[in-house]
Parts: structure tokens; C-alpha cells; sequence
């Protein structure tokens, strides 16, 4: 029986974590809401949002 494993690497740490049932409650320590732009860098983000679709700004797929 295979159960399909969720992409993490567009989530914050915490939300990466919290994909495991036991640590299910690390998603209220993510902290990454908005895209960071780089001061002066036309645009060029220096950190993005969280993708998790835990969070209300990340509609669920298909939705």
C-alpha cells in the first residue's frame, strides 16, 4: 500500500514538518504568509510564502 507524500520543498520548515500527523500542530509556527522581495531586486523574492495548503491564502487543489 503506497500513500502519496505531499511536495515540501515550496513549504516553510515548520509546514514540511507538520505533514506528519504526530507534529500536525507545527502549522501555527509558520510564519512565511507573504513573499519577501529582495530590497532593490527588481522584483526577485528572498523568501517566498508558504505553499502549504493548510494555510486560508492557498485554496485547496481543485478548488
Amino acid at each position: 500500500m503506497s500513500t502519496a507524500t505531499p511536495d515540501t520543498s515550496t513549504m516553510s520548515a515548520e509546514c514540511a514538518v507538520a505533514q506528519r500527523p504526530e507534529y500536525k500542530d507545527l502549522h501555527q509556527a509558520c510564519r512565511q504568509t507573504k513573499d519577501v522581495p529582495l530590497p532593490h531586486g527588481g522584483g526577485i523574492l528572498l523568501v517566498r510564502r508558504c505553499t502549504c495548503p493548510h494555510h486560508r491564502y492557498n485554496p485547496p487543489a481543485g478548488a
